[in-house]
């Protein structure tokens, strides 16, 4: 299995906004799941931790469909279009969205 983690750095004055837009989203997620297994992955977790600043990071974990990588996912992520992502994609985007993938540093399985 593989999984992709990554964080998105949320302003103080825009972490309710956030939270509002995630509440909106968790009332149906089935275009989310639409466009999770277009994209190639099966779980998807987020956290929202609190800075001292009131800003928060935004923790984000998908785990993968087996034979998807990090680049496949990312341009199907970009490239797939629904009612959901013409909804969603804007939104989310504002907070400022980043295109990259970070640099692995450790991966560890306590089954291997």
């Amino acid at each position: 299995m593989t999984s992709a983690a990554w964080t998105l750095m949320i302003p103080a004055q825009r972490v309710q906004e956030f939270r509002d837009l995630l509440a909106d989203l968790n009332r149906d997620l089935s275009g989310l799941a639409d466009r999770a297994r277009h994209a190639g992955y099966h779980r998807e977790r987020m956290w929202l931790q609190p800075n001292s600043d009131g800003s928060a990071q935004l923790i984000v974990h998908l785990e993968l469909d087996d034979g998807v990588d990090l680049p496949t996912l990312a341009q199907r992520l970009l490239t797939y279009e629904s009612d959901f992502t013409r909804w969603w994609s804007p939104r989310f985007s504002s907070f400022g969205f980043s295109t990259t993938v970070g640099e692995l540093l450790l991966s560890w399985d306590a089954d291997a």
